[in-house]
């Protein structure tokens, strides 16, 4: 189906998406598998029940509170480079995930315990409070579609210059569930020696870096990319202890 698009001059072009349309299409599913992204910690919390872990709460929400607080860090962060060009604000902030997140992630195990069944608590609420906010930021995207303002017009072409559009929503519960792994294996990694976080700090920030220049090509690939760093992370985590 040939649909249009709006030029400069407000005028629509024919043979181009919608981008309206095409965001809504997307985003509309999206809406619909939000449930299936409960799954993704209740997977992980049936993997380390399995192995003979229980979940310790308290574990688990000081795990999402260190995820919140380096999601907070990254304001301040954005306010001392908010004048730089966009491009290099972008590598900046998504360059920073490392260095604030397996930060406060070396912090908070070592003011708490080192011990496996704590650090695989606090990765759990780590990934999970990471869960949480997809689905939250994937609502507030739906009802920013039909809006026609500059601001709402903006957010949308920055949406369909991260990546295709037209991608299964899948992907993004599959990506969940890679991250979610690389996250409870950081946090064993590092409740197993805190010197790791040297390597863990680089490996964060490439990983997301990489996979934001992989997605606007291929969601494919990025999903093999971020399946193998996490799944390799976890390994490792498990491994060591």
């Amino acid at each position: 189906m040939i649909t249009t698009t709006m030029n400069k001059n407000g005028q629509n072009e024919p043979g181009e998406p919608n981008v309206t349309d095409s965001l809504e299409a997307l985003y509309q599913k999206s809406l619909r598998m939000l449930p299936l992204y409960v799954l993704v910690p209740l997977l992980f919390w049936a993997l380390f029940r399995v192995m003979g872990y229980s979940l310790d709460w308290k574990g688990f929400g000081l795990g999402a509170l260190g995820w919140i607080v380096a999601l907070f860090l990254r304001g301040p962060l954005s306010l001392i480079v908010r004048k730089w060009p966009e491009e290099r604000v972008k590598n900046v902030i998504v360059g920073s995930s490392g260095v604030l997140e397996e930060g406060i992630r070396l912090l908070l195990i070592a003011v708490t315990s080192a011990s496996f069944s704590w650090a695989q608590s606090v990765g759990q609420g780590w990934a999970a409070i990471e869960v949480v906010y997809v689905m939250i930021s994937v609502i507030l995207i739906s009802s920013l579609i039909k809006r026609t303002d500059e601001k709402a017009q903006q957010a949308k072409d920055m949406l369909m210059a991260q990546g295709n559009i037209q991608a299964n929503p899948m992907w993004g519960i599959l990506e969940r569930i890679w991250a979610s792994a690389f996250h409870i294996g950081a946090t064993l990694v590092v409740a197993y020696n805190p010197w790791m976080v040297i390597l863990l700090i680089p490996l964060h920030s490439g990983l997301n870096m990489i996979a934001v220049r992989l997605a606007k090509t291929s969601f494919v690939g990025t999903s093999v990319f971020i399946a193998a760093v996490g799944l390799i992370t976890l390994a490792a985590g498990l491994l060591l202890h």
